[in-house]
C-alpha cells in the first residue's frame, strides 16, 4: 500500500498507528468536521473535542507481514481512510519494519524530536514514545499548573509522572500480567502458562490451585503495585495531581483503583490522541 494506492486528490483524514510490544493499533480521525453520527445531520457546528479522538480503532497482534497487512488494508478500505496521512510512533523494531513495508514507507515517522516537550531523564532519547506520547495528550487535558500521573497498563506497566509545567519526570516500569505469567513459566521447572484469558475477571484472592494462586498473585500484585506508586509519586508532586489510565489492560483493573485513590480518567487511547495532536501541529 503506497502512495499510487491513493488519489491524487488531497488526503483527508488521517491514521495515527500505535506500533506496540503485542499489539499494531490503528486510530482514524477523520477531516475535521465530518462525522458519521446522527448529530452531524443538524446545522448547529459541532466544537473540536479538546483531545483528538479517534473514530474507528484496530488493534491487530502481530505476526507475518502478510496477515497483518491483509487485516490492516481491509480496515483501511472499510473506515473510508485510504486517502489519508498516516502517522506512526513505535517501541517495537520488528514489528515497525512489517508495517513499513505494508505501507511502503508512506509514513510519517515520529520520533523524539518532534515532541513538543522537555524530558527531564538521564537519557531523553532511550524514553519509550508512547510513554512521552502519553504525555503530550495529558498535556492538552490537565489543568495550567497541575501535575498529572499517566498509568498505563499493558505488555510493560509504566506510572509516569507530568509537572505542572507539562514535562516528563520519569516514572516507573513493570511487567503486566501476561509478560509477568510468561516469566515465571519460563523462568521455573514446574510453573504453567497463563494466558491472558487467566485475567479476564477478577480472580479469588486465595488461590486453591498453583494456576489460580499465579492469576491471584500477578491481577491483584498489579492492583497493589499501582497503589503504591501513585502514592508515593504524589508525595512528590506539589498539589495533588491529576489521574489517567490507559492501556491494553487498563479497562479490566480501572474498577479497582478508585477506591482509596483519587478517580483516574480512563482513556483506552491516549497514545493514539497523542499521535493525532502531533499529526495536527505537524500538518
Amino acid at each position: 500500500m503506497n502512495a499510487s494506492d491513493r488519489s491524487v486528490s488531497t488526503p483527508s483524514g488521517f491514521l495515527a498507528i500505535d506500533v506496540g510490544s503485542s499489539r499494531v493499533k490503528l486510530g482514524w480521525f477523520p477531516p475535521p468536521g465530518e462525522c458519521t453520527t446522527e448529530i452531524e445531520r443538524t446545522l448547529f457546528p459541532i466544537a473540536a473535542p479538546q483531545l483528538p479522538q479517534p473514530e474507528k480503532t484496530l488493534a491487530v497482534s502481530h505476526r507475518g507481514e502478510a496477515d497483518l497487512h491483509a487485516e490492516i488494508s481491509e480496515w483501511i478500505e472499510q473506515v473510508g481512510a485510504i486517502e489519508s496521512r498516516r502517522f506512526v510512533a513505535s517501541v517495537h523494531p520488528g514489528a515497525m519494519a512489517a508495517v513499513q513495508g505494508i505501507f511502503a514507507g508512506d509514513l510519517r515517522v515520529l520520533t523524539h524530536v518532534d515532541l513538543p516537550i522537555e524530558v527531564r531523564v538521564d537519557q531523553p532519547e532511550r524514553v519509550g514514545i508512547d510513554r512521552l506520547l502519553n504525555a503530550v495528550a495529558v498535556n492538552r487535558l490537565r489543568p495550567p499548573q497541575q501535575p498529572a500521573i499517566v498509568v498505563d497498563l499493558g505488555t510493560a506497566c509504566t506510572v509516569d509522572l507530568i509537572a505542572p509545567d507539562g514535562a516528563f519526570e520519569g516514572g516507573a516500569i513493570f511487567p503486566g500480567t501476561t509478560l509477568a505469567a510468561t516469566a515465571l513459566h519460563s523462568g521455573t521447572a514446574t510453573l504453567p502458562q497463563l494466558t491472558a484469558e487467566s485475567f479476564a475477571s477478577p480472580p479469588v484472592v486465595v488461590g486453591k490451585s498453583t494456576q489460580a494462586a499465579i492469576s491471584a498473585g500477578l491481577y491483584w500484585g498489579i492492583v497493589g503495585a499501582v497503589y503504591e506508586l501513585v502514592a508515593r509519586i504524589r508525595r512528590e508532586c506539589p498539589e495533588p495531581p491529576q489521574l489517567f489510565l490507559t492501556g491494553g489492560e487498563a479497562s479490566r483493573l480501572v474498577a479497582h483503583l478508585t477506591s482509596d485513590i483519587q478517580k483516574p480518567r480512563h482513556l483506552p487511547n491516549l497514545v493514539l490522541s497523542g499521535i493525532a495532536t502531533l499529526a495536527e501541529e505537524l500538518s
